[in-house]
């Protein structure tokens, strides 16, 4: 059971690098605008490369883990990842953010995907879901302190502060790694002809993950679900900050408390699927998504109030916290082979979502929330067709989802 509770820990640690990583130094936006000669605008770009890196590491260490090991991809990951933080820490280059953004993402996405395939190779699908929710709660208090602990460093040691921060954390991950993860592949092919044959196979595993339903369903839901999230804390600044006028701190109390959400979400879900299937829960969370993100429109429309906005975005969030574990788990569950592969996919199509959505958004918001709200509730009407496609292919009633 010790070594249990550690690994669980230890993989959420690294879910919580990708969350620091984008959350820490939300509230220094104004202020690298300045010590970098640009405009927020700019500053904002180093999320939407973050996401590329992330999306395109993942392809990468994915399909290497199955066939050189978890244990090793994570070894270089880290590394990659505390090597692109210190050359952040250093620099005042806008392109120099950008391209060391990109490798911080390319290496810091080796945890990620290595978490999601060491889960499915030690677990069946329930007890996946499990294990993912238990993951959320500890790795979902980084949404909550990053901001706080973000305008706390930029107030007494500078916006770099901030990386400094993720580099020790990025060491200490890389220690308890080495410590106490185990290799978890048993598939692992150490001959060169071994090697041959999955290089062979590999064009065919792919053709088998992407015609598989459950997969395809579950990742397009998971990625609406990532994208929605990024969407809102990417645009959260502005939308405090600048529309509403809140201070660097008051914004980093708001956006605590919404992160909220995702701990209570993580919480709650596993206590849920016990009560129903897993396959009825996604169905009301994603309906749930949807009418909160239309509600958000009708309010932001008619500029009714901030805290009526923060609810929206409070279950929102509580809703996609939920369909973050169930749809990981239902994604991976189908394969015994090529989990890696798989788990890379997932994360690549969330985070390409995510980062062509991003950047659609950029193009069209000039002074309104309005293209935030509205590609979320687009986003969540997706999602909601595709939930009642898993419902038809389980031949799961539309009775039973009401009942």
């Amino acid at each position: 059971m010790r070594n249990f509770n550690i690994i669980v820990f230890i993989l959420a640690l690294l879910n919580t690098l990708e969350s620091l990583s984008i959350d820490l130094y939300l509230p220094a936006f104004p202020s690298m605008a300045q010590i970098f000669n640009t405009d927020i605008g700019h500053i904002q770009i180093s999320i939407s490369v973050f996401f590329a890196g992330f999306a395109f590491g993942q392809l990468f260490w994915g399909p290497l883990s199955d066939k050189k090991g978890r244990k090793p991809i994570l070894y270089y990951g880290l590394l990659l990842f505390i090597i692109g933080t210190a050359a952040i820490f250093f620099t005042a280059n806008i392109y120099v953010l950008w391209m060391m953004r990109f490798v911080q993402a390319f290496g810091g996405s080796a945890g990620i995907v290595m978490g999601r395939a060491i889960v499915i190779d030690l677990y069946d699908k329930q007890k996946s879901v499990t294990i993912f929710s238990q993951q959320s709660q500890i790795s979902g208090i980084a949404p909550i302190v990053a901001p706080l602990l973000g305008s706390l460093f930029l107030r007494f040691w500078g916006w770099n502060s901030s990386f400094a921060f993720l580099g020790i954390m990025g060491i200490i991950s890389l220690f308890m790694v080495y410590q106490y993860v185990p290799e978890t592949n048993s598939r692992i092919r150490l001959s060169d002809d071994a090697d041959l044959v999955q290089e062979a196979r590999l064009k065919d595993q792919l053709k088998m993950i992407i015609s598989n339903k459950d997969f395809i369903n579950s990742t397009m839901i998971g990625s609406i679900a990532f994208a929605s999230l990024i969407i809102y804390i990417s645009n959260a600044p502005f939308l405090f900050m600048e529309l509403h006028g809140f201070s660097s701190g008051v914004f980093s109390f708001i956006f605590a408390f919404n992160s909220l959400a995702l701990i209570t979400a993580a919480y709650i879900t596993p206590k849920l699927i016990k009560r129903m299937s897993n396959t009825r829960l996604l169905g009301i969370a994603t309906v749930v998504l949807l009418i909160a993100c239309v509600l958000h429109i009708v309010i932001a429309a008619g500029d009714l109030s901030v805290m009526l906005e923060i609810m929206m975005l409070y279950v929102s969030l509580l809703a996609i916290g939920i369909l973050f574990p169930i749809t990981s788990a239902h994604a991976l569950s189908p394969f015994k082979e090529g989990r890696g592969t798989a788990a890379a996919l997932l994360g690549f199509m969330q985070l390409m979502m995510t980062f062509v959505m991003s950047g659609l958004i950029g193009l069209l918001e000039a002074d309104s929330i309005i293209p935030m709200v509205v590609a979320r509730a687009a986003l969540a009407l997706v999602a909601v067709g595709f939930a009642y496609r898993i419902f038809k292919s389980k031949k799961v009633s539309l009775q039973e989802m009401a009942a």
